[in-house]
């Protein structure tokens, strides 16, 4: 995946939620935003490490995949459900899921020290906007800067420590130590990222905000294998999650799917894309499951892409601002 010429998000209660998308894009990238009435939906505020941002090269007109697929039961997941036999194509989300978590539980742990980086490299996309490459230090520990470069800015970004919380204390950091300390049982690991979230609020969606949190975590950041494996597991054991059968990252690339229709912006659904052989995770994506008109903005057709990801290599490296 590091070959880049081989291939062809919402208000919590106070102090969290996407603000993270459009509060960092314009402090941190000075970017305008697509006019119009946005997303009220849940984002976690993890450090920018976690947060696509907007400006830079590569243009790419508006993405078009297939539509949220609809073929699963609507009900909490269960993983006692029946897995497609060798080689054939996962007919519901759930089996899909299952999959991918076999698949990350199998990868061998990463052998990664202190002084190191985790480093991702990615592309991100907004509406019909050009794609940009995306490139992120952060430090295993949480305990020294990071750094973000964005769409060939010739100004690198600095991103300040994520330390780890203290055992016993609130918080949560994407930094590799902290994600180590999670649990690795997929019903733990639900029960987790329920644990997340602001107590209180009458119109969260605890699903809502735990598939969120979910592709979060996964999205920019690497998880130990027998972590990732579990957050894939809680994936599959929460309700309305569906699978996509033709989905694509921001890249083109084609892949297999599974999203989950926006409790907080009904008429989108968000995505996580899988390769279909590997079950390696490609990239994420906000998809319209129905027409809409922003103001502001030109309309959005019913199956177009609104926000898209696509993941070019994750790596560990001794220094921030050094590639594999």
């Amino acid at each position: 995946m590091k070959d880049m010429q081989s291939l062809s998000e919402r208000d919590l209660p106070p102090g969290r939620h996407q603000q993270l998308k459009e509060h960092l894009m314009r402090e941190i990238h000075q970017a305008p935003e697509p006019g119009g009435s946005r997303s009220n939906g849940r984002r976690w505020l993890l450090p920018a490490v976690g947060l696509p941002a907007v400006a830079g090269a590569l243009a790419l007109v508006v993405l078009v995949g297939g539509a949220p697929g609809a073929s699963d039961d609507p009900e909490r997941g269960t993983e006692t459900e029946a897995g497609p036999a060798a080689g054939e194509t996962p007919a519901t989300a759930v089996q899909l899921l299952d999959q991918v978590a076999t698949q990350a539980a199998a990868e061998a742990p990463a052998e990664i020290r202190d002084d190191q980086y985790v480093y991702v490299s990615s592309v991100v996309q907004y509406l019909d906007e050009a794609l940009q490459e995306r490139e992120v230090w952060a430090a295993v520990d949480g305990t020294r800067d990071g750094l973000l470069r964005q769409g060939g800015e010739a100004e690198d970004i600095p991103l300040e420590p994520d330390p780890v919380p203290a055992p016993g204390s609130e918080g949560m950091s994407s930094c590799y130590r902290f994600l180590e300390t999670l649990p690795t049982d997929p019903e733990a690991m639900l029960a987790w990222l329920y644990a997340q979230q602001e107590p209180g609020d009458e119109d969260h969606d605890a699903d809502q905000d735990a598939f969120v949190l979910i592709g979060d975590l996964v999205g920019d950041s690497m998880v130990p294998p027998e972590v990732a494996a579990a957050l894939y597991g809680a994936a599959a054991l929460i309700p309305g999650v569906t699978l996509v059968p033709d989905a694509v990252d921001a890249t083109g690339r084609p892949g297999v799917g599974v999203g989950r229709v926006d409790a907080y912006n009904p008429d989108q659904s968000e995505e996580l894309v899988f390769d279909q052989e590997s079950f390696e995770l490609l990239g994420r994506r906000t998809v319209a499951v129905r027409d809409i008109a922003w103001e502001d903005a030109a309309p959005i057709r019913a199956g177009e892409t609104t926000y898209a990801t696509a993941v070019i290599d994750r790596s560990v490296v001794d220094e921030a601002g050094a590639r594999p």
